[in-house]
């Protein structure tokens, strides 16, 4: 090496940290958007030293670790000279149940693609690889498949020899034949404690639900850029939009030390904050995600404005679609700021932060990378700097400029190319943020829309359904019919999804999506060449065209055209180079052509831009060139087996089933693996030998034995048929779920009679059979018990199935067996608490909350619930036998936020139906009202409205109407009802204040449904309610009015 050439490095470290590791995989299939995934529900307060082996890339100015075990998040990254961190490295790997199937550490920087949430292989091993490149630079790849959606994403991080800045290259790849769900967000953990200010170019925020918000002042005048600033209210999540800018970044004010991210806008429109909260509501996770680090804060980029939950598909800011054989790439850079007082604009060359003071202005400067050449500024065609320069990489410099007031309109030159616009990035951008004036959300074309968003989360019975209403209103809809169409397919009704399309193509037979799915419906029922006739109209719609030129080769290949098939794979490349399926088929078809070092060539060409392409290093081996060895050790991810399932599927869907063989004899033994084999034998009419391995495959455990892929339909009906183990119902029945054929996959279970000898089994089943016909699930629930007695979910799931059924005293006693078993489990724990208060067993219930420790996931809040709701009932239980200290004592402990639960105390609670116990005790007590007490619970709207309603308004109601103080009851009380006129809290309190008791009744009487929210939307429940309608049975509500008519009115009622 030249002398003084710099260099970059990549090596391996064991790293040892303090590791609270997860555990206890759950065998219940999760069905709906994450399945075949499933949940992990083990997690400890106990840590230990674990050594975790992980990437590290370095050069002279940076160094960042890559932990592959763990979903191959960037655990930390480090400018070297300060020694400072400008991705947080949390020293603590601190699993909590956080994530989509629940494992998640904080800190450091993970990639998020599929649908909204932490993407299920965060917590999980994935495939990686590293490489030393002709260019001085290193790279790590990782890469994994989500497979609800089938679909390949690949990260290349990047560190060149003497750049302050590391690049990702992205890539993520639709393998599959339909439409996807798209989602994809990097989130970056930050420390928060510094004088932390986000620099985020833009004029308003975005929530979840796609309401708009001004930024960087909130509402109320605080800079909310400032993160000491958000020391109010919950969780933040904000999503800054509305300006065009190519960088954000963070700047630690008190260290003189930033971060910085730069991507083209087109890449990374989307920029987001995430602040647990600064009260002990968000502050509690410090201690729950980490030992000594500190908090943390998240900043992100993503490829859409906003992470969106259902409730944004009323905005602009809908959800969106991954088109099939669809690529999509982008960069990103990432680096450290140092010593520039603050920052002003950022990218891969340089970060600067102009400042004006009364001695005048100056420009910051911070590199990036070596710079050399000319630098300009100039302001309104005014140059104020026009200078030489020569900057090492991390060089810091202050230039002053010949200004005196601060400049406007501000441009910057490097080399005569200009960086950065002043003008540009403070424009406000024009893009709606509100849903059109006068839009009818019950139109044809709205239903429609609505469908296609539920499709895009993957809520697929939602999309059903409104895909139905939308056709029931117009039957010829064509977005309709083939939205329907595609989810038929999915869930492998045939017959159905071609009825649909060719109802659409009788409409306009040119009709891109029409003729697609006519295409692909027609290739699965084996009808090729109507097939061709559909994929071969659909190339003329650009959107389709490179998906159906692969669709139309793929089919070629099955009847052994090869020379079309690869013309049509030429094609598919000519208008999407990165179609990866098509350019995995040329090296197929090349080696098959018998066309070996054209073959070797093209697979070599496609390593070099991911090595991670398992079907090419297949190739590879196939041609000599890789080891069986060096082929298997490159698939490290967890499920190892689904992966070789997909590529044995490639091969088999154009009816390569020798390869297609060959690939499943690597495999790890797993149920559906020896399936494939036996039915690829059976195909391939070999009988004999597909019977021996379809009975293999009986010997082989079923749990964690999750079918979902259309493909399985075929091969489980196939060997029901062929062998009547219990085990092929039961995988295909778990299918059928999946697939929403409900009625099938019960009937499959039912065949099975009580032959399985797995708890799993008669958990599915009874949970179905609650679905369909509630009362049925009980002895299934039993069966379970009785298979799996001392396994956790087997009491749990009965107990719950009890419960739910008002039959307290049974669900306590499973409780309690339960939890003897498994002392400790906070979930039996948590349910055992709930059942004691429902049995009136209040003081074992406080008891046991008291020593339970409650490691809880985002957002829950059951344990807190119970403790205030048993120490409310407590209460209640002393004013009945005339305790009133005891009940002044539990009501006071009712207010208190035990962390020992996994909650802590937000700055805003709704403490009204506590208030208003503890004035009614003191009345009775003492005689004398607590006008302090009472005060609180009338202006309590009126202070916080913001507040959602419930029964608690109807306590501020009441003292108005009885104390004779305020004027806004009927207000209150209106818009309540207009809020939701369906509320049952609500329409109790109307009736209570127009005096019709029977109602009340019957209101009393009516069975509440807990509405069950969607992912990430936070629903409120009213939990006063119950003890609301308790209190007026108990007769507070007159016995209070009485009480408060005998004593003299104090001065503050007389201000009144």
């Amino acid at each position: 090496m030249p002398e003084g050439k710099k260099e970059a490095s990549v090596s391996k470290e064991l790293i040892t940290l303090t590791t609270y590791p997860y555990s206890d995989p759950s065998p219940i299939p999760e069905f709906g958007r994450l399945y075949p995934y499933n949940r992990f529900d083990g997690y400890t307060n106990a840590g230990t030293p674990h050594s975790w082996e992980m990437i590290v890339l370095e050069n002279e100015h940076i160094k960042l670790w890559i932990n592959p075990a763990v979903g191959g998040k960037i655990w930390g990254a480090v400018e070297k000279r300060s020694g400072k961190e400008f991705i947080y490295f949390n020293h603590a790997a601190k699993f909590r149940d956080v994530a989509m199937r629940g494992p998640w550490t904080s800190g450091g920087m993970e990639t998020n693609m599929g649908i909204i949430g932490h993407t299920p292989s965060c917590s999980a091993p994935v495939d990686y690889f590293t490489r030393s490149n002709a260019d001085g630079s290193v790279s790590c790849f990782i890469s994994a498949t989500d497979w609800p959606s089938r679909s390949n994403w690949l990260i290349e991080i990047n560190l060149s020899a003497d750049t302050a800045f590391f690049l990702t290259r992205s890539s993520w790849y639709n393998n599959s034949q339909l439409e996807q769900s798209y989602y994809q967000w990097n989130n970056i953990g930050i420390k928060t404690n510094g004088d932390l200010e986000y620099v985020f170019p833009g004029h308003q925020r975005l929530g979840h639900d796609g309401k708009h918000f001004s930024w960087p002042q909130d509402e109320e005048g605080r800079t909310i850029s400032d993160y000491e600033q958000n020391n109010f209210g919950e969780y933040k999540s904000y999503h800054v939009v509305g300006s065009y800018a190519d960088f954000w970044g963070c700047y630690w004010h008190a260290d003189n030390f930033g971060f910085g991210h730069s991507a083209t806008y087109d890449d990374k429109p989307g920029k987001k904050i995430w602040i647990w909260g600064l009260s002990r509501y968000g502050m509690i996770w410090e201690d729950l995600l980490t030992d000594t680090d500190g908090q943390y804060t998240e900043v992100q980029s993503g490829r859409l404005f906003n992470q969106s939950i259902a409730q944004s598909s009323k905005t602009p800011f809908k959800h969106s679609s991954f088109l099939p054989h669809s690529f999509d790439n982008w960069a990103e850079y990432w680096f450290p700021i140092k010593d520039i007082d603050g920052l002003t604009y950022a990218n891969e060359q340089l970060s600067f932060y102009l400042t004006c003071t009364t001695d005048g202005c100056q420009i910051n400067i911070c590199a990036n990378q070596p710079l050399e050449g000319c630098l300009k500024i100039e302001d309104n065609g005014r140059i104020l700097l026009k200078q030489d320069i020569v900057f090492a990489t991390l060089q810091t410099t202050c230039i002053p400029l010949q200004i005196s007031e601060t400049p406007k309109n501000i441009k910057v030159w490097l080399n005569d190319e200009l960086i950065f616009d002043a003008t540009e990035q403070d424009y406000k951008l024009n893009r709606p943020v509100d849903i059109a004036t006068g839009y009818d959300f019950e139109s044809v074309q709205a239903i429609c829309i609505q469908a296609k968003e539920w499709e895009r989360q993957r809520f697929y019975e939602r999309a059903v359904n409104e895909y139905r209403l939308c056709l029931k209103k117009d039957p010829f809809y064509t977005a309709a019919l083939t939205g329907l169409a595609g989810v038929y397919i999915r869930q492998v009704k045939y017959a159905e999804a071609l009825a649909l399309v060719k109802k659409a193509l009788a409409i306009d037979t040119y009709n891109a999506e029409a003729n697609y799915l006519y295409g692909v419906v027609n290739a699965r029922l084996g009808l090729y060449t109507d097939a061709k006739d559909g994929f071969s109209i659909a190339c003329q719609s650009i959107q389709y065209r490179s998906a159906s030129y692969t669709e139309l080769a793929k089919v070629l290949l099955s009847q052994q055209q090869l020379t079309k098939s690869l013309s049509y794979i030429i094609k598919a490349l000519q208008y999407n180079v990165y179609n990866w399926q098509a350019l995995q088929l040329e090296v197929l078809v090349a080696r098959l052509q018998g066309e070996h070092n054209n073959a070797k060539a093209l697979a070599e060409s496609l390593i070099q831009g991911n090595p991670l392409d398992h079907i090419s290093r297949f190739e590879l081996y196939k041609l000599g060139t890789v080891s069986a060895n060096d082929f298997n050790a490159g698939i490290k991810s967890e499920m190892p087996y689904e992966i070789y399932l997909e590529l044995s599927l490639f091969y088999f869907n154009v009816k390569q089933f020798e390869t297609s063989l060959e690939i499943l004899d690597f495999a790890p033994a797993y149920a559906m693996v020896y399936v494939w084999r036996a039915y690829v034998k059976g195909v391939s009419g070999d009988l004999p030998a597909a019977v021996k391995l379809l009975e293999e495959s009986t010997l082989l455990g079923s749990d964690f034995v999750f079918s979902h892929r259309e493909e399985d339909v075929d091969a489980l009906t196939w060997a029901i048929n062929t062998n009547e183990c219990w085990k092929f119902k039961y995988y295909l029945a778990l299918a059928y779920i999946q697939m929403l054929r409900k009625e099938e996959a019960l009937a499959l279970l039912q065949q099975c009679n009580n032959e399985p000898d797995s708890y799993t089994f008669y958990i599915v089943k009874a949970n179905l059979l609650r679905e369909i016909k509630f009362d049925a699930a009980l002895s299934s629930l039993y069966r379970a018990y009785e298979l799996a007695p001392t396994q956790w979910r087997t009491a749990f799931s009965l107990c719950n199935y009890l419960a739910l059924n008002k039959n307290w005293e049974e669900a306590l006693q499973m409780a309690k067996k339960g939890y003897h078993v498994n002392a400790g489990n906070y979930y039996l724990g948590l349910q055992l608490a709930n059942c004691l208060m429902h049995t009136s067993n209040f003081t074992e219930g406080i008891k046991l909350l008291q020593q339970l420790t409650v490691l809880p996931n985002e957002g829950a809040s059951e344990g807190r619930n119970i403790w205030k709701e048993i120490h409310v009932f407590a209460a209640l239980d002393e004013i009945k036998d005339n305790n009133l200290q005891q009940a002044l004592h539990y009501i006071n402990e009712a207010r208190q936020w035990p962390e020992n639960l996994g909650v802590g105390k937000p700055y805003e609670v709704d403490e009204r139906l506590e208030a208003f116990i503890e004035s009614y005790i003191l009345l009775l007590k003492n005689g004398v009202n607590s006008t302090e007490l009472t005060q609180y619970i009338i202006d309590y709207r009126k202070n916080h409205p913001e507040t959602p309603y419930s029964s608690n308004d109807f306590l501020s109601m009441y003292l108005m109407n009885v104390l004779g103080t305020g004027d806004n009851k009927e207000a209150i009380l209106s818009s309540w009802l207009m809020h939701d006129q369906d509320d049952l809290a609500a329409q109790w309190a109307f009736s209570f204040f127009k005096g019709d008791y029977n109602a009340l009744n019957t209101i009393n009487a009516a069975e509440h449904k807990k509405k069950v929210p969607l992912p990430y939307e936070i629903l409120f429940e009213d939990r006063s309610f119950q003890f609301i309608k308790e209190m007026h049975n108990r007769n507070f509500f007159s016995q209070y009015k009485n009480l408060i008519t005998l004593q003299q009115p104090t001065p503050m009622l007389n201000k009144l």
